[in-house]
């Protein structure tokens, strides 16, 4: 099943007469760690990837959530999640300039907590 397809019956589902059933998320996103401090996100300027440290990844559940939330980002053509170190790596396409600032507010939209970037030349 397409991702955004997953995403909008769930969403949509019961709206539409759609059962879903036993879908129970891990809750590390429950109580998001303080802000951090403000920092310069920049924009990707040809960079092939980016690698973000993010808080709040507890389970594959929010690894498919983080790579759901990527694919609506405009320039992210891959990602990769690594739950035990916190990090969501992505790669890029070069002839577009990702926004720090747009990945960022995607992580931040899913409920998850952005800590830091850098980008990947």
């Amino acid at each position: 099943m397409n991702k955004k397809v997953f995403v909008s019956s769930l969403l949509f589902g019961p709206l539409l007469g759609l059962s879903v059933v036993g879908l129970v998320g891990c809750g590390s996103t429950e109580s998001r760690a303080p802000e951090a401090a403000a920092v310069t996100l920049g924009n990707s300027d040809g960079a092939s990837g980016a690698k973000m440290r993010v808080d709040g990844l507890g389970c594959p559940m929010c690894a498919e959530s983080i790579s759901i939330l990527m694919d609506n980002v405009d320039g992210v053509t891959e990602s990769r999640v690594d739950l035990s170190n916190g990090v969501v790596n992505v790669a890029l396409d070069t002839s577009v300039n990702v926004s720090g600032e747009d990945l960022r507010r995607a992580i931040d939209d899913g409920g998850f907590t952005f800590r830091s970037i850098e980008f990947v030349k």
